[in-house]
Parts: C-alpha cells; structure tokens; sequence
C-alpha cells in the first residue's frame, strides 16, 4: 500500500518522485479552467490534485480540518483505489473528510468528490461542512459524480457510478420529438429508477454541463445488465467451487475408506501374533519361574553370609573409631597445654619486654623527642588489608614511618601518635587469631579508643625491644 501521510515540506519531493513524466496541460490556475475563480490557497493540494486528475502516480486525496487552523489541509494521499481510500479514512473515522478520486472503468477513468461525515455529528458541523464541501466542489472542476456517506461501506464503485451525472443529449432545434401517450407510458416505463439523488457541483451553472465531457458509461439498464452478470459469473464460481469440495469430500471419504480397512487387516494380523506371543511367553515363563525360584535360593544364602560379614565389619570399625576418638582427645589436650604454655610463656615474654624497656628509659634519660629504636617492621593499618614494609623511627611522642631508610628526615608515610594513647601489645590469642600464622606479630592497641594496628618484626629479639618500648610509652 503506497499511502502518504503528508507532512509540510516533504510532500512535493514524494510526488515528484513516484509521478511519471506527462505533456504539459493546462495549468489548475488558469482562469480558462477555473469558472468561479476560486481555488485552493495550499500548493500541496494543486499539486495532489494535477496528479490525480491528470492520470498521475495518485489516484485519491483527503482534505481535513487542520489541528492549528481552520482551513482544510491536504491528510493523505495514495495510489492503490477505493480500499486504500477508506482505510486512510477509517484512522480519522470520527473527523470529517473530503476526498477526491480516479476510478478505472472500463477502460475509461471517472472521478468522485466524497464527503464523509461520521454519524453523531453535530446539526452546526453538518451545517460548516455543507458550506465546506461547495468550497472543496469549487475546486475540483473534472467532470465527476459528487456523494455525501456517513458510513464506509457506502463508499463503493456501484455508488460511484450511480452517482455520476447522466451524459448531456443534443437535441436539434429544428427536430421535433412526437410521441403518443402510450409510448411515452411504455418508455417510461422502461427507464430504471435512480438509487439515490444525484448531486452535482453547486457552483458549476448549467451552461457548462455540455461541457463537462464525461467519458459514456453507458444507461441504467446496461449497468444492470452488468451488475447481472458479474452477479451469474460469481453463482458460477460458487457453484464450482461447491463441486470441487464435493469432490474432495469424496476423496477424503474413499481414503478414509481405505485406511479403516488397512486397519481392520492389521488389527486381524496383530492379534494372530498375539495369540502365538502369548503360548510362547507361557512357555518361557514357566523356565524362567523355576530358574528364579533356584537364583533366590542362591540370593538368600549371599545375603545372610554378606549380613554376617557385614556385622563383623561394623564391629571392627566402631572398634577402630573409639581408638580414634581418644587419639584425639589425647592430641587436643596435648594442643592445649601446648597452648596454655605459649601463652604463659608470651606472658613471659611480654613482662620481660615491658621490664627492659623500663630500665633502659631510665638508664638512657633521654628526653621525649629523643630517639629510641629504629629499624625495620611490617605494618598493617586498619585503612589497608595489605601489609606494607617500612623503616621506623621511634620516640617517646611519636613512630614515624618510612618507604625507605633514605627517606628519614623527609616527610613520613605514616605517623602513629603515642603521646597520650597508652598502647598495649596484643598476641594472637587475645582477639587477634589472624596472627597466629605470622611469626614475631603482635597487634598494637591503644587506650584512647584509636583503631589498632598490627605489626611483625624479623626476629623475636626485635619484637620484644619494640613491643616493650611501645608499652612504655608515656
């Protein structure tokens, strides 16, 4: 379906595109094709228009009210007929539409302004859309049929051409018709009444009906005759139709046929091989009956000799796990006492430590910013899980922290505060078990309430110097 939505700017490139090349025509504007002098003020719609009425690449158009102004604006357009026309109408159903457009007929094209108003509409829309559709009339000049709808099943061909103005009759001057009154009963007889009004451009004056110059689609009664027979070639096809599914009905049913017979003679085979199945499975199963009845015989003996074996096993494994369990009560005492003794002698270590520190404070009277012990240690922080190697500095005031034993007197690392903290050396087994792997490690707790770090040297000697130092501090 090749429908355009029009949008401003864009619409006479897409017709330039899909129009082919026709002779040049009088041109829309012109004041010899335009009798009233009016015509629309939007160059889309001239442009839509030539194409249709000059058999174009477009065959149908819509005028709406447009949402920002009261003027009719060009909606669609397109070039696949009738159906393509209601389906553009039918997404704007409940707005009212102005079409125009070019039907085929054989052979001959005839045109159509269709007015559509949406049932429901109110009496003073119907009343601005009467005024409306002379305007739109007005600027559709071709020689075409003109019908109002309010549903789209009333927008067909049979309406179109029933709406199509009679062709004009000349009627020489000098000839003078004479007919009795019977023959003008009979002839009026004959003529077919008109389906509907027929409605024709308001503002076109009857002058110019003579040269309007539809193309002759014949009277009433050859329409008819048309309209009968499509209406006997659609029975015919019907009916051949009918006798086609006949005849595959018939097919179906002596398949179907065929098939329940198949299956009546394999159903006769099935249970013949049934029947002998049957005698020979007898057969078999009275062997197997007194084969199994041997096999439990020999299955009942297996099981009481694995259930004896099976006890005698149980026993030897609960005899072999009561000697692991008191192994291993013996192992975790002895861990125990193991234990009790690191830490007593830790304890030890630790008073020892704190004694020697005391006693060389006092045997060096130093100040409080004089250094006492520097070197190498490993140092966790609580802002990092990474343990980082650093050369220390250490006074009564503070521990500085280096990268490097070159970067003492320079800006440190890290800095802990020991003034005023009173830090205490932690083992392993007072809260700290993520150093009990670590050799010559203690955790560093501080009174204040400050978050501990976690330290090891590279021997025992040097932790204890440092623990005890570290403990000593004022």
């Amino acid at each position: 379906m090749s429908c355009w939505r029009v949008h401003r700017g864009s619409l006479s490139r897409s017709i330039y595109q899909r129009q082919p090349s026709v002779p040049p025509m009088v041109s829309m504007m012109s004041r010899s094709s335009d009798p009233t002098g009016t015509e629309p003020s939007d160059p889309d719609i001239r442009m839509v228009y030539r194409s249709v009425s000059q058999g174009g690449a477009l065959d149908w158009l819509t005028l709406t009210y447009g949402k920002w102004s009261p003027g009719l604006k060009l909606s669609a357009a397109g070039s696949q007929g009738l159906s393509e026309l209601k389906q553009s109408i039918s997404k704007s159903e409940r707005s009212v539409t102005f079409a125009f457009c070019r039907l085929s007929v054989d052979g001959a094209d005839c045109f159509a302004t269709i007015t559509y108003i949406p049932e429901g509409t109110s009496g003073l829309r119907k009343a601005r859309t009467s005024m409306a559709s002379r305007t739109v009339q007005s600027w559709f000049k071709r020689p075409h049929a003109t019908l109002a709808v309010s549903r789209l099943e009333d927008i067909t061909v049979s309406t179109v051409l029933d709406a199509m103005p009679p062709p004009p009759v000349f009627i020489p001057p000098t000839m003078t018709m004479v007919r009795s009154q019977s023959e003008a009963e009979s002839r009026e007889k004959e003529l077919p009444s008109a389906p509907g009004p027929v409605t024709r451009t308001a503002s076109e004056p009857p002058t110019f009906l003579s040269q309007r110059g539809p193309p002759n689609f014949g009277d009433p009664r050859t329409r008819s005759e048309q309209r009968e027979a499509a209406r006997r070639a659609a029975e015919a096809e019907e009916r051949a139709v009918r006798e086609e599914e006949a005849m595959r009905q018939a097919r179906i049913k002596a398949q179907r046929e065929a098939e329940a017979q198949q299956a009546d003679e394999a159903e006769q085979e099935r249970r013949a091989q049934l029947e002998y199945d049957l005698a020979r499975k007898a057969a078999v199963r009275a062997t197997r009956e007194e084969a199994e009845r041997a096999e439990e015989d020999r299955r009942v003996r297996e099981l009481e000799e694995r259930r004896r074996r099976s006890a005698e096993k149980r026993a030897e494994e609960t005899r072999r796990l009561e000697e692991w369990k008191r192994e291993e009560e013996r192992k975790r005492e002895e861990f125990a006492r193991a234990e009790e003794e690191l830490k007593r002698r830790g304890t030890e270590r630790r008073e020892a430590a704190r004694v020697a520190a005391a006693k060389r404070r006092r045997e060096s009277r130093l100040d409080s910013d004089s250094l006492l012990l520097s070197g190498w240690v490993t140092v966790q922080t609580s802002e990092s899980v990474a343990w980082r190697r650093r050369y220390f500095q250490l006074t009564d005031a503070v521990m500085r922290l280096y990268h490097r034993e070159v970067d003492v007197g320079g800006i440190p690392s890290d800095v802990v505060v020991l003034k005023n903290a009173r830090p205490t050396s932690k083992e392993w087994y007072e809260g700290f078990e993520e150093l009990r792997s670590i050799p010559h490690a203690f955790a560093l707790v501080f009174a204040n309430g400050e978050t501990p770090i976690m330290l090891f040297s590279d021997s025992a000697p040097e932790k204890d110097l440092l623990s005890g130092l570290l403990m000593t501090c004022p």
